[in-house]
């Protein structure tokens, strides 16, 4: 099986007033933020999210959710843009880009996000595995679809202990 390999580097911290800046051709991928929740605490990871048709500082700036938060000014926004070895068409950068905020969602919880906590659908591929670079910050340095959607017995069912007993 080959596996669909995205890698993501991540740069940050920024502040809101930062991201308005941002609207250069590079200026696209994932972001996610962090600051105080009232219920979990503060500097913790509130929320997961795309900017793949229009820059960052046109779609963070977009959300509402921010009222939410205890203190906005506070807020510290870490950006993802994509790399790798061979350019790729945009279709494919926003497929890629998709792919990756369903599974860094789902794996992760972010307090905020509510789509793709529960479920990502059907729409991640299995081989998808997305690599985490740079300021990562709270995200895991790889994630894989196989590993965390597809952990059943559909995808599993031979699976076995080899070797006796277990301790």
């Amino acid at each position: 099986m080959i596996t669909q390999q995205i890698h993501v580097q991540w740069d940050g911290p920024f502040s809101l007033e930062d991201i308005k800046q941002m609207h250069q051709q590079s200026d696209y991928g994932l972001y996610q933020v962090y600051g105080t929740h009232v219920v979990y605490g503060s500097n913790i990871l509130l929320y997961i999210g795309k900017a793949s048709c229009q820059t960052f500082g046109t779609r963070i700036l977009q959300h509402s959710k921010w009222g939410y938060v205890p203190d906005e000014k506070e807020l510290k926004v870490y950006v993802g843009r994509f790399a790798g070895n061979e350019q790729i068409s945009d279709d494919e950068w926003s497929r890629q880009i998709s792919i990756a905020e369903k599974l860094l969602i789902y794996t992760h919880s972010p307090a905020l996000n509510s789509s793709n906590i529960n479920s990502v659908g059907g729409d991640v591929p299995i081989d998808s595995h997305v690599y985490n670079w740079g300021n990562r910050r709270n995200l895991l340095p790889e994630v894989s679809a196989l590993r965390y959607l597809y952990d059943d017995n559909e995808h599993f069912p031979t699976y076995q202990v080899f070797g006796g007993k277990l301790a």
